[in-house]
C-alpha cells in the first residue's frame, strides 16, 4: 500500500508540473512521459534480482500506480473525439514501441 501511495503521488506530481508548463498542449505529454518511465523502471526492477518483497513493493505498488493504462486509452478516445487522427496514431504507435523499449532499456541496464 505504500509503495501504491508513493506512485500515485508522484504521478500526480508530474503530470501537475508538466501541465503547468504546457498549457496548451494537444499531445497528452505527461501521460506518455510518465508511462515510458514507469516501463523503464519496471525493467530495471526485474532484472535486479530483488527480495520478492521489495519487488512486488516496487512493481506492484509503486510501478502499477504511477503508470496508467487507463488514462492512456481514455486520452486516444479523447484525441478521437477531437478528430486528431494523426496525434492518436501518433500517441498509440509511441506509447507502445517505446514502452517495450523503456521495459528493455531498463533491463539492460539492470544487468550491466
Amino acid at each position: 500500500a505504500l509503495g501504491a501511495a508513493l506512485g500515485v503521488l508522484s504521478r500526480y506530481q508530474i503530470t501537475n508540473s508538466i501541465k503547468k508548463k504546457w498549457l496548451n498542449m494537444i499531445y497528452p505529454w505527461p501521460t506518455f512521459l510518465i508511462n515510458f518511465l514507469g516501463c523503464l523502471l519496471l525493467g530495471l526492477f526485474y532484472s535486479l534480482n530483488l527480495s520478492e518483497n521489495v519487488y512486488l513493493f516496487l512493481s506492484m505498488g509503486f510501478t502499477a500506480t504511477f503508470t496508467t493504462f487507463s488514462t492512456f486509452n481514455l486520452e486516444n478516445i479523447e484525441l478521437l473525439k477531437s478528430h486528431q487522427y494523426r496525434q492518436f496514431f501518433k500517441y498509440l504507435l509511441a506509447t507502445y514501441l517505446l514502452g517495450f523499449f523503456g521495459v528493455f532499456l531498463g533491463f539492460f541496464i539492470g544487468n550491466l
